[in-house]
């Protein structure tokens, strides 16, 4: 009987193993069975596997495969440092942008490389990113359901900040030592309505369709000891503060409000690249997205048509870009 791997006349058809020989499977700990030693989790049960170390440049693990609301872990890291790397195989490899890395060149943020279902395997990840520092920060550190403190006026006076209430009317004042953070972004909101004539055999067409966005800028402002910001939206907010230095446009006003948070704040981190910044938040943060049925709209004289409304917004998704930036977490990104 001819050897396996080889013909009947001992003409070798198989130079190189084609599977994991016995011996180098992983044993789910959960239902016993056997897995590829490359495998974070058990293909039979999905309980989580230990890779060990020579297999971990193989590891399968899926990147930024999540909704927008679930829970994940992120790799995180400084946009300077990523820009700097030259790692640029690695983090295709993650579905990072990697051909956009000169414009993170000058970038004080901290941004996310990509985000998993599991620590493990964001931690499997990150052991393939050489060149610059990482740290790994769960979605429920950014605590999303405590609400920011929407303000309409912002005072200094002697080494202190004095915060408005939009609601209430009133004052909250911390010392400007304490201001860890200040985030410039926009909030982008939008909306598609289609109309459609449905026919014989669930057939449709298309008949009509609308689309509408709104952007809207907002300033957050963060102090020791809490996540949840006070937030200065473009409407309803008193640039007086500003003085003589007072645009007519919402847009320079609030530029010049963060030049000055950095200029009385100087140990807080002032992020004002938001927007340059959004193709590098879309893949582990995606924007929300929903689809409402309107059911039968009389949309003319006679004529019912089926309409749907398709919505998206970056609120979430800028909320987790600003309170990581008001994360203390230069300790881990230093190791």
């Amino acid at each position: 009987m001819a050897e396996e791997n080889e013909k009947p006349g001992g003409q070798q058809i198989q130079s190189v193993p084609i599977a994991f020989a016995a011996e180098e499977l992983s044993v789910c700990g959960k239902c016993g069975r056997d897995n590829a030693p490359n495998r974070p989790t058990c293909i039979y049960c999905g309980a989580e596997l230990a890779i060990r170390e020579e297999f971990i440049s193989q590891a399968k693990v899926a990147a930024n495969d999540l909704a927008a609301d679930e829970l994940g872990w992120n790799i995180i890291a400084k946009a300077k440092d990523v820009a700097r790397s030259g790692s640029a195989r690695d983090l295709d490899s993650l579905g990072f942008p990697s051909d956009e890395l000169s414009n993170l060149s000058t970038s004080d943020a901290l941004i996310p490389i990509a985000r998993f279902a599991s620590q493990q395997a964001a931690e499997l990840a990150q052991k393939r990113l050489e060149g610059f520092a990482t740290a790994i920060v769960s979605d429920a550190l950014f605590e999303i359901e405590k609400l920011a403190v929407r303000i309409s006026k912002v005072e200094f006076d002697d080494g202190v900040v004095s915060f408005t209430d939009f609601n209430r009317g009133t004052r909250t004042s911390r010392p400007l030592s304490e201001i860890s953070a200040v985030v410039l972004g926009t909030l982008r909101t939008g909306r598609t309505t289609t109309f459609e004539k449905r026919g014989m055999r669930k057939k449709s067409t298309i008949t009509d369709e609308t689309s509408d966005s709104r952007d809207s800028q907002i300033l957050e402002i963060y102090v020791k000891g809490s996540i949840a910001p006070f937030a200065a939206h473009s409407t309803g907010f008193d640039f007086s503060v500003l003085g003589t230095e007072r645009s007519l446009l919402a847009a320079e006003n609030f530029e010049r409000l963060a030049a000055k948070f950095r200029e009385l704040a100087p140990m807080a981190r002032v992020v004002t690249d938001h927007d340059e910044l959004k193709n590098f938040l879309s893949g582990p943060w995606p924007e929300s997205s929903r689809t409402d049925g309107l059911g039968r709209v009389q949309t003319g004289i006679g004529q019912r048509r089926y309409g749907r409304t398709a919505t998206t917004d970056n609120t979430l998704q800028f909320a987790k870009f600003s309170r990581l930036q008001a994360l203390d977490i230069d300790d881990e990104l230093q190791r």
